[in-house]
């Protein structure tokens, strides 16, 4: 566990260095913000509810959090530090938790930068903690599958702009698996909706945290991380 803190440390700070991740978080905040008063729905709906703020969010995540992920892996590989932190005494998989730990924390401090619009809400009327609670809990466990995903995705190339591209279409194609099964079979809408991290978000942003919903990011995640990890050592056998 203490490699895994050590590395997540690391990579936490080589991320508050980079330019990009400060320009994600900009471009987050104002985004969200813009869409979910601006552009959205809330003063039309005439209720006190941060019900679009989350489906804003989990839209954006689609674009942000492959940013962040793109250069987890595929960065090291290209600049050859990934060779000196190998020659640490570290298993491939605590790289993997490590790298993940720093990107997922990443992710919870630029959430945390969003208690403004919750803060904001309950002074204007009485707010529904229940789903707001539950739209955070939906939000971080969707952002670490992504963040998994795009982990993976950075493995397997030493180019960040094609981890990108990769974790964008496989993260774009999952969330929106049900309604394109629903617009060629609509039969099969429900059944396909249990691969849909859009699906799986609806429920637990409605308060309702249930457990199939909490294992389905979890294994997303295990099974991203699993790869990756031998990915990553696919290295030894060449």
């Amino acid at each position: 566990m203490g490699n895994i803190w050590f590395i997540g440390r690391r990579e936490l700070a080589s991320l508050f260095n980079s330019a990009i991740a400060w320009f994600a978080i900009v471009v987050f905040l104002f985004m969200v913000g813009a869409l979910f008063f601006w552009t959205g729905e809330f003063f039309e709906v005439g209720q006190n509810t941060m019900r679009g703020f989350f489906d804003q969010a989990t839209l954006l995540f689609i674009f942000l959090l492959p940013a962040i992920s793109m250069r987890l892996v595929s960065e090291e590989k290209r600049t050859g530090s990934l060779e000196l932190l190998i020659t640490m005494p570290l298993r491939d998989v605590e790289v993997m938790l490590g790298k993940l730990l720093g990107a997922f924390l990443f992710l919870v401090i630029t959430l945390l930068l969003t208690a403004a619009y919750p803060i904001t809400l309950s002074m204007l009327g009485r707010l529904d903690m229940g789903p707001v609670i539950g739209g955070y809990v939906g939000l971080l466990l969707m952002g670490l599958s992504f963040l998994s995903v795009g982990l993976m995705a950075s493995t397997w190339t030493k180019n960040q702009i094609v981890a990108f591209i990769l974790t964008l279409l496989i993260c774009g194609f999952f969330y929106f698996i049900d309604a394109m099964a629903g617009a060629f079979w609509e039969s099969a809408q429900d059944t396909v909706a249990h691969l849909s991290f859009r699906a799986h978000f609806e429920n637990i942003s409605r308060g309702v945290l249930d457990t199939r919903d909490i294992i389905f990011y979890l294994s997303v995640t295990t099974l991203a991380v699993t790869i990756g990890t031998f990915s990553l050592e696919s290295r030894r056998w060449t």
